[in-house]
Formats: structure tokens, sequence, C-alpha cells
């Protein structure tokens, strides 16, 4: 639980807010009080809020999430559809999620990962059952309370009879490494897309790390669609059932029905409440990681608008409607602008070709290096889905900086293109401790932040539109400020801040910063991306 901010609201219609609990690229999830108890309410950021697409699919989410029973999932219970700021709120669920257990190194084992396995398929029993998919089943989503796990975010799923059309042509909406085979061939997300990533998440639970994990989210695709996944911590009983979730054909999956029966030994597992009634986790077998948040949030201490009731607050309570890809604590209120620098420390406008950038070949068609016009070029394919060109600066870079680029990209394909600004913290020229940030946009004009560490990626905000975006050189500048534990990271086309979100994990980051821009694609994404990059800048912040 972190305090209040002066930005922050006191009140949303009904409901005192208490706290806050964290932020990301859809909103800030705050601690309410209600007379009937506890809420976590969801408030949507400004800049998706004003995008009249995000808002009518919003809607519609709101209204098929509703439907879903309240079985082992955090159900809804109020929203703001209309007028500004739109919000949702749920039951407050006290306890952490499974995604910052993992990165505590802290495993599931035995008792706790078969009520993982139970609950999340119970879960899934109830969410079908209402004619609804997930869309982003994955350990940000799933909270471990002392009675069971909860699957939370409903804030991506669709009912299936809708048709609804909201979501932009050919953009796919989960999280890479752990969404089923199908949906990288532009197949649309049924049930057995959920039932995929249940094995996903229960695999992840035992290994620390989904087993189609990978460095780069641009490779995640080729290992859905070509490898065979290790299973090897899993026992023989839960072996089986995952890896029958995880078959490449939906058409092969057991339903979430039929896992449910299989888990708790019942020809038909018909008395879904019965089975939920009975899960429980022992949290003190989390200790370790749990200890640890909750640690984190005493020190940062409760201040405007807490009146100490702690009695809600389990372990720093990670319970809370996921934000996107990640919920990161810290974020300050929105600016207008990018922060003023004071003073550029590096500057490349790639006028000539002996400056020391990765350069294959002098020429506008290279597949990486100067075009010979005053620009640099970087060109993806099937074989070489990633690009990455890092600013060769002698001086020492200090650990706040602003960085600058215009990026254009004029040759993609429909989905799965992205390019940005990097941001590395990395130990040592090997890569086996990697650390670093991309902050990125898509030709559709939707950006993100994606982080990396030691061959784990995953993303840090949720895709968000670009205000006023159009195809051509956009001029991007990205904050990497590293300090105090964290590692505050914002994103703006031209001065119009477009993503932020500070990130508390950064234990890892202990390398000398170096900065750059990348290309990538899916491996499936077939056209190769084509990027110019002109005008790199290095500022030092204040």
């Amino acid at each position: 639980m972190l305090g209040l901010e002066p930005s922050d609201p006191t009140v949303l219609g009904p409901y005192r807010v208490a706290g806050r609990l964290g932020r990301g690229g859809m909103g800030t999830v705050y601690f309410g009080e209600s007379p009937s108890g506890p809420v976590a309410i969801k408030v949507i950021n400004p800049v998706l809020a004003a995008d009249p697409e995000f808002v009518a699919r919003f809607r519609n989410e709101v209204a098929a999430a509703r439907r879903v029973s309240r079985f082992c999932t955090a159900p809804v219970l109020d929203a703001r559809l209309n007028g500004d700021p739109l919000w949702l709120v749920t039951e407050y669920v006290a306890g952490p999620d499974l995604e910052r257990v993992l990165r505590q190194q802290t495993l599931l084992r035995g008792s706790d990962l078969e009520a993982l396995a139970v609950g999340v398929a119970t879960a899934l029993t109830a969410i079908h059952g209402a004619g609804v998919v997930h869309r982003d089943l994955k350990p940000a989503n799933v909270l471990l309370s002392p009675l069971g796990p909860r699957v939370i975010d409903f804030g991506i799923a669709r009912a299936l009879d809708t048709g609804d059309g909201h979501t932009a042509t050919n953009q796919l909406i989960g999280t890479p490494a752990y969404m089923a085979p199908e949906r990288f061939s532009g197949q649309s997300a049924g049930p057995p897309a959920d039932v995929f990533a249940w094995g996903c998440v229960v695999a992840a639970a035992a290994t620390g790390r989904s087993p189609f994990a990978a460095g780069s989210v641009h490779e995640i695709p080729y290992r859905v669609l070509n490898h065979t996944p290790d299973l090897g911590g899993l026992d023989a009983g839960l072996r089986g059932l995952v890896g029958a979730a995880l078959d490449r054909d939906p058409a092969s999956r057991p339903t979430a029905k039929e896992l449910l029966s299989e888990l708790v030994g019942q020809s038909d597992a018909e008395d879904t409440a019965k089975v939920a009634g009975t899960l429980r986790f022992d949290l003190s077998a989390l200790a370790p990681a749990v200890t640890r948040v909750a640690e984190r949030a005493d020190a940062t201490g409760p201040r405007r608008g807490w009146r100490g009731r702690r009695t809600y607050a389990v372990a720093g309570a990670a319970g809370a409607l996921a934000l996107g890809a990640v919920a990161v604590l810290g974020l300050r209120a929105l600016s207008t602008g990018p922060p003023e620098v004071e003073d550029v420390l590096y500057r490349e406008d790639f006028a000539s070709d002996t400056t020391g950038w990765s350069n294959d070949s002098t020429a506008v068609d290279s597949s990486q290096g100067y075009t010979g016009d005053g620009r640099y070029t970087m060109l993806t394919s099937t074989s070489e889905p990633d690009r990455w060109g890092m600013a060769p600066v002698n001086a020492e870079i200090p650990d706040r900086v602003l960085v600058g680029a215009t990026i254009g990209i004029t040759q993609a394909a429909d989905y799965g293109t992205w390019t940005g600004i990097v941001c590395e913290y990395t130990k040592s020229e090997e890569k086996i401790d990697d650390f670093f940030y991309t902050l990125e946009f898509s030709p559709s004009g939707r950006a993100r932040i994606h982080k990396t560490a030691e061959g784990t990626g995953w993303d840090l905000t949720a895709d968000v539109p670009i205000p006023g975006f159009r195809k051509g050189a956009v001029p991007l500048r990205a904050e990497c400020a590293r300090g105090d534990g964290e590692i505050r990271l914002g994103l703006w086309a031209g001065d119009r801040l477009v993503t932020q979100v500070v990130d508390t994990e950064v234990k890892r980051a202990v390398g000398p910063p170096r900065f750059g821009v990348a290309a990538g694609q899916w491996p499936t994404a077939g056209t190769g991306t084509r990027v110019y990059v002109d005008d790199f800048t290095i500022g030092r912040l204040p």
C-alpha cells in the first residue's frame, strides 16, 4: 500500500480512497473503502479514456465481466462507464500476485501448486460458462489469497457472441509467452486459448517462467509454434494435464471443465462452488517473497488519507486489478512534455558513416548501417527478427538521462512489428545477465514499455494509442532515470506523453547505462521491418 499523492482522488463515487496499490499503462488501482468492505478501484488513464474505441470496448468488457460467477475470481461490483474519470470496482483480494512471487525466486510446490491449478481451472470454468474469454491469463493476473487463487483483470475479455469489432485489425491482445499458437496465425481467441494459458501459468508456478519464455518478445511466437515445452519441473500427474493443455491443436486440448474434473478426481465437476470452497493457500510457505513485499510497503509509509486500517493489507497487498502487462509502483502524475535536460552529452546526425555505429554497408537499403543521406537504417527478417544499434559513447553516462531519436517505419508486417529506444543496464558483455528496456511503438501508432531481464521479456505497460499519430518519422523522447532502488521510464512522441512507469524490481540493473535504438518483429510476421533513424541524442537530466 502506498500513500496518496496530491493528484490522487480521495473519493470516487460512494467509495473513500485510502491508498494506492499500483500504476501501469492502463490505469491506477486504488484501495477503497465502502460500507460493505474493502474494494479495489481501477481508474483508467486519461490517454485511454480519451480514445472512443477504447471507451466502447471498456463498456462491453464490463458488461461481459459482470456475467462471470465469483468462483475463484475477483468479481466486478461497480463501474463508471460515462464521464471523467472512467473506473471499475472489484472485490478486494488480499494477497500477492503470482508474478511477484515468482520474481522473488519463490516457486509453488505440493498442495499450493495443486491449489493453483485447481483454482485457475475453476475460474476459467466460470468465465467460459458466462460466454467470456479472458484473453490475457498470466501470473500477474492470478492473486494468491489465503482462500486460494483468484483470477483477475477481465479488462480485455470479450463476450464470445458480441462480434463487436472494437479491436484494431490484426491487433493481438495478450502476453506472448502465455498466448496459444493459433493467436499468432490470426485466429480469434476462444476458450482453448485460455486453457493453453492455464498450462503456461501452472508450468511457470513450478519452474519460475513460462515454458516458452525468451530473451526477446519477438522470439516467443517461434518457440510457441515450434518448440516442445520442457515440463520437467512438474510431477507426473500435473505434467500430463499441462501437456494436454499445451497441445498446438486447439481442438485437442481439454476444456476448463474437463481440467477441473481431472484435477479433483470427479467424473464431472458440476459443483464448481463446492470445489472453490475447498481451496486454501499456505501463505507461510511463500513467506520470503511476501515478507519482502511487506517490508517495502512499510518502508514507503502510508500517508495522506490513511487511517491505519492495516487489517486489509496482507503482504503489501498486490490484490488489485492487473494493469496491462505489469503493475508497478510510484508513477508520477502525467506531465505535458518531456523533462528539460541540463546539457546534451552525445549527439549523432548520421551525416558521416565513420562515427562508430554498427555498419554492414552504407546504403539506404543496408541490412543495418548508415544510409549515406544522413540517416541510419535497420531491416529485420524472419532469420533476424531483432536489430539493435547502440550509441558508441566513450564518456561515462549518468544514471538519469533523456534519450531522443526520430524514428520512422517504412516497411512492416500488419502485426507483431515494433521499433523504439533502448535503455540497457546489463552488467557484462556476455548478456547472460541482460537487463534492458525498449520504449517502443508499432506502425499502427500504439506504444508500450517492454522489459527484458535474464532472458525473460514482458511488457511493463499496456499498448496505448499515441495521441495524434501519423505515419512517418516520429520524434521520440525517452526518460531513463535510475536511482533510489527504481528506474523511472517515460516515452513522449513530440511533446505528448504517451506512457510512463516506474520499475522497482531493479536489483539486477547494475551495469553501466547504454542507449540506442532497436527494431523487431515476430518471426511469423513474414515481411521484414525497415526503420530509419535520425537525430539521436543523450541529454543529462537534473
